[in-house]
C-alpha cells in the first residue's frame, strides 16, 4: 500500500476544506437566482475571498496532483458510480476550473452561468445545473478526504 508523507494528508485535508469554501462562495453569489431575481454584482470581499483561495490553489496546484491521479485509479469504482460530470474530467484536474478563472466573472463564464465575461446576466436553468453539478462533485471529495485519512495512521506510525 503506497503511504504519504503527513504534509501530504495535510494538503488534501485543505484541499477539501478549500473546495467547500469556493463550493459556498459561488453557491452565495449565484443565491438571488432563487428568488427571481438576477443577484448583484458580486462584493468586493466575494472577489477578495475568491483570490485568497485561488492563490492557495495555485500554489498548492504541483502538489496536489498527483495525490488526485493515485485517488481516481484507487477509486474507479466510485468514479464510474457517480459517473461523468458535465465539464469534469476526472483523471485531470476537475478542481481547475474552480481556479483557473482570474476572477468571479470570468469564473461564472468558465462554469457557464454566463455567455460572456463582461456583464453578470447569469442564466437561472445553467446556475441551478451548476449547483446540481457541485453537490454532485461534492460527493467525490467527500471520497476524497475519507481516502486521504485512511493514510494519517500509517504516516503516524512512520
Amino acid at each position: 500500500m503506497k503511504t504519504y508523507e503527513t504534509a501530504d494528508v495535510n494538503l488534501i485535508l485543505e484541499w477539501v476544506d478549500k473546495y467547500f469554501e469556493v463550493d459556498t462562495l459561488i453557491s452565495n453569489i449565484f443565491s438571488g437566482l432563487n428568488s427571481g431575481n438576477t443577484p448583484p454584482y458580486p462584493f468586493i470581499q466575494d472577489e477578495i475571498d475568491y483570490q485568497r483561495l485561488r492563490f492557495w490553489f495555485c500554489k498548492n496546484h504541483d502538489k496536489f496532483l498527483p495525490i488526485w491521479r493515485d485517488f481516481c485509479v484507487s477509486k474507479s469504482e466510485l468514479m464510474e458510480y457517480v459517473g461523468h460530470i458535465e465539464g469534469m474530467d476526472y483523471s485531470e484536474n476537475p478542481f481547475l476550473d474552480y481556479y483557473y478563472p482570474d476572477n468571479l466573472f470570468e469564473l461564472a463564464y468558465s462554469i457557464g452561468a454566463t455567455t460572456t465575461t463582461n456583464n453578470w446576466d447569469l442564466d437561472p436553468q445553467k446556475v441551478e445545473l451548476i449547483i446540481n453539478r457541485n453537490s454532485r462533485f461534492s460527493y467525490i471529495v467527500l471520497h476524497l478526504k475519507h481516502w486521504i485519512e485512511e493514510f494519517t495512521s500509517t504516516v503516524e506510525e512512520k
